[in-house]
């Protein structure tokens, strides 16, 4: 089964409480604090989620006693794709399909290889078209 770890799961509540907090005509910069103790996300971990975000762009980094976070990219720019990759590298639902180079003893004779290629195709084009923007636009998440 698809399963995202928990830095993918933190970076992307946190890009969906910077879209949505923006969206509400609140302040810009959001916090580490202030997301860790939103959605009781462990401050240190959240930290180099967020550090790891900005080393890729997806948001920015703003210094100083009033600093924090802002969005890097329009929400509607930043997939679901962007930041799995990020976080759990290449998206693949078999092991052979991570290998830039096929180690695997049964590749010329497997016959369900291209079954799951398209199948990997199909999730990852999934991911890639939802963005942040979509998350956020969910009629059951709460308000900021």
């Amino acid at each position: 089964m698809l399963h995202f770890n928990r830095k993918t799961e933190y970076a992307l509540i946190s890009l969906e409480h910077m879209f949505r907090k923006r969206g509400l005509g609140l302040a810009d910069l959001t916090s580490t604090r202030e997301v860790s103790e939103h959605y009781q996300i462990p401050y240190p971990l959240l930290a180099k989620v967020l550090q790891k975000l900005a080393g890729k762009g997806l948001v920015k980094s703003v210094h100083g006693t009033k600093g924090g976070y802002i969005l890097g990219k329009r929400p509607e720019d930043i997939s679901v794709a962007d930041v799995a990759e990020i976080f759990e590298g290449p998206l693949a639902v078999a092991e052979c399909l991570k290998e830039e180079k096929i180690t695997c003893p049964q590749w010329d004779g497997c016959r369900i290889k291209n079954p799951l290629t398209e199948l990997n195709h199909k999730i990852y084009h999934m991911l890639a078209d939802t963005s942040v923007a979509d998350l956020a636009s969910s009629p059951t998440n709460a308000e900021v």
